[in-house]
């Protein structure tokens, strides 16, 4: 049986672990995938990677078996067809608040595709509160196979303090979830060890997961059983 892409996961309503590389650590790809990983995020944005990186970490993530998909720092289209042009297997683009800005992202796949557009993952991040306001037009353009929500920026957005979970933050975020999870489309954001209940409530099958908190997790387990404070 051949083994689900990510996308194809995604159009099934399975869960897709994406992993945070956290920088250039293209040695991790390996047991990224046999412990159960199905996307290595290549983070062009928050982690200052290159092009140069960049691809060297999508090479090695197609030698381990994983998926690479980059989160570009731009929206420009020659930006993202650089990624594109190196073999990723999908774009995260942020910095979408309106309709019109994810049309021109699918376009821009479908101009470095061709006719294997299809087969690229195309996330948008819901992160602002124009993008909330706009939600219905950008959820439903041809082409947009995810979306991730972004609930540290989206909480800058809202009151002006990245990363809080205040009611009315956290209302926005659970609303977002509603009506992309009454509408079918797939969707995800980050959720840590404490969330994942929350997340599998929520309708999300996209789980964003930076690998700083799997190795958080995995030490402070190690010095409890080596009786460590």
């Amino acid at each position: 049986m051949a083994i689900k892409s990510p996308l194809q996961r995604l159009r099934a309503g399975e869960t897709v672990i994406a992993v945070n590389l956290g920088g250039r650590n293209p040695d991790v790809m390996g047991v990224l995938s046999s412990a159960g990983a199905h996307i290595a995020f290549v983070d062009c944005e928050r982690t200052g990677i290159g092009l140069d990186a960049a691809t060297d970490l999508i090479r090695a993530a197609h030698v381990a078996g994983l998926s690479p998909v980059v989160r570009s720092w731009s929206r420009d289209p020659a930006v993202l067809v650089q990624y594109l042009d190196r073999q990723a297997d999908g774009l995260v683009v942020p910095h979408i608040d309106t309709a019109q800005d994810a049309a021109d992202v699918v376009e821009v796949v479908r101009y470095a595709c061709g006719d294997k557009a299809a087969e690229k993952l195309v996330i948008v991040q819901i992160e602002t509160a124009k993008a909330v306001a706009n939600l219905g037009e950008i959820m439903t353009v041809p082409g947009v196979d995810a979306l991730l929500i972004g609930p540290n920026d989206l909480a800058y957005s809202l009151i002006g303090k990245r990363g809080a979970r205040t009611p009315e933050v956290l209302g926005v975020v659970h609303e977002v979830c509603r009506r992309l999870a009454a509408a079918g489309k797939p969707f995800g954001m980050p959720a840590n060890w404490d969330q994942i209940d929350e997340f599998r409530a929520s309708g999300a099958t996209l789980l964003y997961f930076p690998i700083e908190w799997l190795l958080d997790r995995a030490l402070r387990e190690l010095s409890g059983r080596l009786g460590l404070r």
